[in-house]
């Protein structure tokens, strides 16, 4: 977690690349998640090998005072552009609209995230709207 949370390229549309104890901090908040909404980030795996590729997941954001359910994704840089991200995230979706029942799966992107724009647009999802996130733009991609 600590290569992925502190690399500057992965992190580059989050607030900024994560130390040792913030990586720990972000664990521990996706533990509590599980505890209080019963879902957060999943470790990704490779199949044949069990190296570790980077996180996707559902998660209960709070979007404009509306508790939203939402996909994200976070990969290891070296694992970019080889459709692990897509193929997470789709699981990801059916699972939120199918296992837990979900009215609405949406993902928060930074407008100037383009790889999270092209899963989002491969997995049919397309902006709702632009909210602040983070005190930062994000779009509102809404998954069907």
């Amino acid at each position: 977690m600590c290569e992925l949370l502190g690399d500057p390229e992965v992190m580059r549309h989050y607030p900024h690349p994560m130390d040792r104890a913030e990586a720990q901090a972000w664990i521990e908040r996706g533990l509590a998640r599980y505890e209080r909404d019963g879902c957060s980030f999943y470790a990704l795996e490779l199949l044949a090998t069990g190296e570790f590729v980077g996180q996707c997941g559902v998660l209960i954001q709070d979007v404009e005072g509306v508790k939203e359910t939402e996909v994200g994704y976070l990969l290891l840089l070296k694992h970019w552009h080889k459709g692990y991200a897509t193929e997470a995230a789709r699981a990801c979706v059916a699972f939120a609209h199918n296992e837990r029942r979900a009215p609405r799966v949406i993902s928060l992107i930074n407008p100037a995230n383009t790889p999270s724009q092209n899963v989002a647009r491969r997995l049919g999802a397309s902006i709702e709207k632009r909210v602040l996130f983070w005190n930062e733009p994000h779009d509102v991609w809404l998954h069907l």
